[in-house]
């Protein structure tokens, strides 16, 4: 995987390594997978995913009205290649992807954030905001990479 943004979305590789059993907060639709944009962080692949019905702030709207964008809170590390789905290429809308063109820049350093702030996050786990995002966040599963 190159260093530029790319729209991708994950293998069944990758859903049978972290299955929802043990990982629920890793979004996984067998029937419409989430569109993933992939950036590289300090040398880790993240994926992340294109939702909507988003009602938290750690999102980069591409669609604010009708709450679909980015969302960083569900970001997972693709540690092996073989996690990218290298059959089916994604088709984003055309809003979504006017939204997103030329937001490389912006997406790496919104993803960065997000990771500092976890990270912050960790250390007083006991406030209640902290609680919440360490809760829902699925990078309690990639601790290790962060």
């Amino acid at each position: 995987m190159t260093k530029e943004k790319r729209f991708v979305f994950l293998s069944e590789d990758f859903y049978q390594r972290y299955p929802s059993s043990q990982y629920p907060e890793i979004e996984q639709k067998q029937t419409r997978p989430y569109i993933q944009v992939c950036v590289e962080i300090n040398g880790t692949k993240f994926a992340i995913p294109l939702r909507s019905d988003i009602h938290h702030p750690h999102v980069l709207w591409t669609d604010k009205q009708n709450h679909c964008g980015v969302d960083f809170s569900k970001a997972v590390v693709i540690s092996d290649d073989k996690y990218i789905d290298k059959m089916r290429e994604p088709h984003l809308r055309q809003n979504e992807f006017d939204a997103l063109r030329g937001k490389d820049f912006k997406i790496k350093q919104k993803m960065q954030k997000y990771i500092d702030q976890y990270k912050s996050a960790k250390i007083t786990p006991e406030i209640p905001i902290h609680k919440v995002l360490l809760k829902y966040s699925t990078l309690q599963y990639f601790e290790e990479y962060l």
